[in-house]
């Protein structure tokens, strides 16, 4: 069954809506720092690429695997309190980031931030594109694009601030998290919980898996593209072009890349509703492959921005399609399902990336990038399939 509100928010649909919107930005955008900073911490730990990728993959699996289990413990428990602590713990473990003495202290961080991060995402999911919103699509793409504008943000602020004031400066970054935290807490509804309605055993069934497996595969393949170009790029730029790790340059590459992905997926929740699912998820993964590899072969530069921007807007225009259809295929669980595509399809994209990580120092970071791009191509056909199933029952109830 949907969430039932058993105390009104303290502000309009609208409002719970931009505050979400606003809370991934603030949340993503310290999310980000670890991208940022993967050259300064290769120097300062003389770190390997496996290891790198082992830090990767650690935020990764953390804030993602745990999105399903923390989704249905928010559905018993209470969405506000559950969203307003996570955001609050990834505030102050990402923070401390730049002040860990060991490598095992940043894991420990990286750990904690990645499941304070999970909280958020299947909560605010559910509640921007429930029933009452009128286009599920839109609200999830724009709660979506909230948090590619923090992403974008994340890099050029942390990279300007740390050139300034040192990667000491890090602790302060958490304060923005805190304050959302306490707004989220203090401001959205509170919901029934789901806790008589044994929404555990809703996602054993054999459909869930059967149509849902789909697109969480494909949201795992998406997810190791953008991990590889938010991580294995700027390492690439560093290491091949001699650029400095604290070099503005890196944190526009990535800005740009956000800032398009924020943008595709808005345009890929309308394109949905006037093109259909399907073909937007196939034309623009398509495109995100070309412009990934096209982009390891343009000079640095304005090439390498504009490359990345076409990616990224092409590489999240189909995130908000793929949540929505898992919601559709389980409605009783929604927010077990939108954290089954972002979380494990992400989880599953971080045990990748340690694999990529191997690769990557073995035969080079280009060529796996290039690798790994491809499996785009797989990504668009287990996509389609999911989708495919996820609009067949509303056909058949069509008048």
């Amino acid at each position: 069954m949907p969430h039932v509100i058993t105390r009104a928010s303290r502000i309009s649909g609208t409002w719970v809506a931009i505050l979400l919107a606003f809370t991934h930005l603030a949340n993503d955008a310290l999310t980000a720092i670890l991208g940022a900073l993967l050259p300064t911490l290769e120097a300062q730990f003389s770190a390997s690429p496996f290891l790198l990728s082992l830090l990767v993959a650690a935020f990764t699996i953390s804030s993602s695997a745990s999105q399903p289990i923390l989704g249905s413990l928010a559905e018993r428990v209470g969405l506000r309190q559950v969203a307003a602590i996570g955001v609050a713990l990834a505030a102050v473990a990402l923070g401390l980031l730049g002040v860990a003495s060991t490598v095992l202290v940043l894991l420990l961080l990286l750990v904690l931030g990645g499941l304070g991060s999970a909280a958020l995402h299947p909560v605010s999911t559910s509640i921007v594109g429930g029933p009452a919103s009128k286009n599920p699509s839109l609200a999830v793409g724009l709660f979506t694009a909230g948090g590619m504008v923090g992403f974008a943000i994340g890099p050029v602020l942390i990279l300007a601030l740390i050139a300034h004031f040192g990667i000491q400066v890090t602790p302060w970054l958490m304060v923005p998290g805190l304050v959302f935290a306490v707004l989220v807490y203090l401001l959205l509804p509170d919901f029934e919980p789901h806790a008589r309605r044994r929404t555990h055993r809703r996602l054993t069934i054999p459909a869930f898996h059967r149509q849902t497996v789909f697109l969480t595969l494909g949201a795992a393949l998406i997810g190791l593209a953008f991990l590889t170009y938010t991580s294995a790029v700027p390492l690439w730029l560093v290491n091949e072009y001699g650029i400095p790790a604290d070099a503005p340059l890196l944190g526009w590459v990535l800005a740009a890349f956000s800032l398009a992905a924020a943008l595709g997926a808005v345009v890929g929740g309308l394109s949905a509703s006037r093109v259909g699912s399907v073909r937007t998820t196939v034309v623009s993964l398509l495109t995100a492959v070309g412009a990934l590899l096209v982009g390891l072969q343009l000079p640095v530069g304005g090439g390498t921005l504009i490359a990345g921007a076409v990616a990224g807007f092409m590489l999240f225009a189909s995130q908000p399609l793929l949540v929505v259809a898992a919601q559709a295929l389980n409605p009783g669980a929604p927010s077990a399902a939108a954290g089954m595509v972002l979380g494990i399809g992400s989880g599953l994209a971080g045990v990748l990336y340690i694999g990529s990580g191997i690769l990557q120092g073995l035969v080079g970071s280009v060529p796996v990038m290039q690798l790994t791009y491809a499996l785009l191509l797989p990504a668009a056909l287990l996509a389609t399939r999911g989708l495919r199933a996820a609009l067949t029952p509303r056909r058949r109830t069509a008048p």
